[in-house]
């Protein structure tokens, strides 16, 4: 064994003192560009920052490759227009959902930066005609949920710039009839969803019986524990599920959740029942038998969808 000489320790505290401040900055540019879902952006500190600053006003951040998608609508409900300003330094945002925050149209100011943004939930926030200025011009936005807010046929005037958009929600708002006839003039492709109208309902009497939209048909996986299905949702665009039921037993409906992936039961099905029931895209939903025992489960597609629960063997 060698004992290090006086100019031999010196020399090895000044390398240790070196490789203290040298280290930690390695270790973050790795841990960048490892970060889930394959995303690379290690020299980009505004980005490193900015995600932060939303994880700590409430907003979860999920990474898809190069894209990431941002939700504010599980613990990020007191959310205002001055949080916004963190999502405009956060280019490769693809969806955002800012449902039931305390957002207004002002702060639609720091969205319009968002060049890939695809879906954006706004339903039940302070948002108005002032602010679809600031999205019309979004070039990839598809899909728009502005169910309970306070719009108007002003919004749809604007909102017919964005040549993306392929569904807009628009139930409990200031819209009328004459505005969304305009607006499906121009853009005859745009699904307009304006829900469900009680008051037209009841003078209503159909000649013939109303052909139901047809539904795609979700892919029944099988598994036999809930390791076997996906650990969590994703969140996308709302959409309805029509469950039913086949099989020759009770089964339970469990919706897997974000984040840890917690199991919420929604409902129990009796042989030849249906449920429909309102989901996101990307969610997942575990169907197991009346004592727990998983059976198989459906990941939720855009469009509504038909969910067989099929007999088994």
């Amino acid at each position: 064994m060698v004992t290090p000489t006086m100019s031999n320790a010196a020399d090895e505290q000044h390398m240790d003192r070196d490789l203290s401040m040298i280290l930690p900055a390695v270790w973050l540019q790795i841990g960048l560009l490892i970060a889930p879902g394959g995303l690379s952006w290690a020299d980009d500190a505004e980005t490193v920052a900015a995600v932060s600053a939303v994880k700590k006003i409430g907003g979860s951040v999920r990474y898809k490759g190069q894209q990431m998608e941002v939700d504010f609508h599980l613990r990020g409900r007191n959310l205002t227009d001055n949080g916004l300003e963190h999502l405009a330094r956060l280019k490769n945002i693809t969806g955002l959902n800012l449902k039931d925050t305390k957002i207004t149209s002002r702060g639609l100011v720091h969205l319009r930066g968002l060049d890939k943004l695809r879906w954006l939930h706004l339903e039940q926030t302070e948002v108005g005609d002032a602010g679809m200025q600031h999205l019309a011009g979004l070039p990839k936005l598809e899909y728009l949920n502005l169910y309970a807010t306070s719009i108007t046929d002003k919004s749809l005037v604007q909102l017919a710039r964005c040549k993306p958009l392929r569904r807009l929600y628009v139930w409990q708002t200031g819209v009328t009839d004459a505005g969304i006839a305009r607006l499906k003039k121009k853009r005859p492709q745009l699904k307009i969803v304006r829900g469900l109208d009680l008051s037209k309902l009841a003078s209503r009497f159909p000649t013939e019986a109303e052909k139901p939209k047809p539904k795609v048909s979700l892919k029944w996986m099988v598994v036999s524990s809930r390791a076997e299905a996906p650990a969590r949702s994703e969140n996308g665009v709302n959409c309805q599920i029509l469950f039913e039921n086949k099989s020759a037993s009770p089964v339970k409906l469990y919706w897997i959740g974000y984040g840890n992936g917690e199991l919420k039961l929604y409902a129990t099905l009796a042989p030849g029942a249906t449920r429909e029931q309102n989901s996101y895209t990307g969610n997942v939903w575990l169907i197991t038998d009346k004592n727990d025992q998983p059976l198989g489960y459906f990941v939720v597609a855009q469009e509504d969808s038909h969910a067989l629960i099929p007999r088994r063997n």
